[in-house]
């Protein structure tokens, strides 16, 4: 049998997952389960013979790849797991690094563990090491390409605040007061900038995690960016918002 473990800090997906598994890859058992980054090093820690790994991509605490940064990954195989489209896997596309995008289709599934358990673990280990170099070290910020009616503009991620649905348009503002408006909605705004530490806080805004400044309880909250703007959070996304912020004392303290 081939011991796995599954990360996923959303237990619908580790359940649908679990299924999945246990319906078309019989010569899997699930071995542990983690709901976070922080949660994930552990588990692996705690469970050194496991085989293979099923680890998401973007979590509340981290990514995926903050995990592998944190443990022993010549042990086992990784199979990424992820909801986001091709903006999320624009760089592990171009790897022999598999992924399956939720929901999990049974066909993927069994193409991507036996893709998986048939390579060979010397050269798995070296595009994780290229891959994570490429994550974590020294590089050129990302960039986006917002198109208008003037043409496409390229910027750098790190530069961008917050985004204002405006209908069939988004307002993008910049950390230098700038805006612009751009010709997509905020649903596909939040799909390419995602990966990047953006949160869709409210119907009407997505906002740059690294640019949030304050979070003020009240009405059903209210968040604060570096531009100054002052922006709510929807009722249904406050909870999620506070376990997210407090996230981020418990990957500091387990650093």
């Amino acid at each position: 049998m081939i011991r796995a473990i599954i990360v996923d800090d959303e237990p619908a997906a580790r359940a649908s997952l679990k299924l999945e598994i246990r319906l078309h890859c019989p010569e899997i058992t699930i071995v542990a389960e983690a709901d976070s980054a922080l949660t994930a090093i552990n588990t692996i820690q705690a469970n050194p013979h496991f085989e293979l790994l099923f680890l998401d991509i973007q979590m509340a605490d981290g990514s995926g790849f903050d995990v592998l940064h944190n443990v022993d990954t010549t042990q086992f195989k990784t199979i990424f797991t992820t909801a986001y489209s091709e903006y999320a896997l624009r760089a592990i596309k171009y790897t022999p690094l598999d992924y399956l995008l939720k929901p999990i289709d049974a066909e993927e599934l069994k193409v991507a563990v036996d893709k998986a358990l048939h390579q060979q673990q010397s050269g798995v280990q070296e595009q994780i090491r290229r891959y994570l170099n490429q994550w974590a070290g020294p590089q050129v910020s990302p960039r986006v390409a917002l198109a208008t009616a003037e043409g496409i503009h390229l910027y750098f991620v790190k530069n961008i605040v917050r985004c204002a649905s405006d209908g069939n348009y988004t307002t993008v503002f910049f950390e230098d007061k700038s805006k612009l408006l751009v010709a997509k909605t905020l649903k596909d705004l939040e799909s390419l900038l995602a990966p990047y530490q953006f949160e869709r806080i409210h119907k009407s805004h997505l906002v740059n995690l690294e640019h949030l400044r304050r979070y003020y309880n009240r009405f059903s909250g209210e968040v604060e960016m570096s531009d100054g703007a002052v922006l709510p959070v929807a009722q249904r996304k406050k909870s999620y918002l506070l376990d997210l912020l407090n996230g981020l004392n418990t990957a500091m303290l387990g650093e």
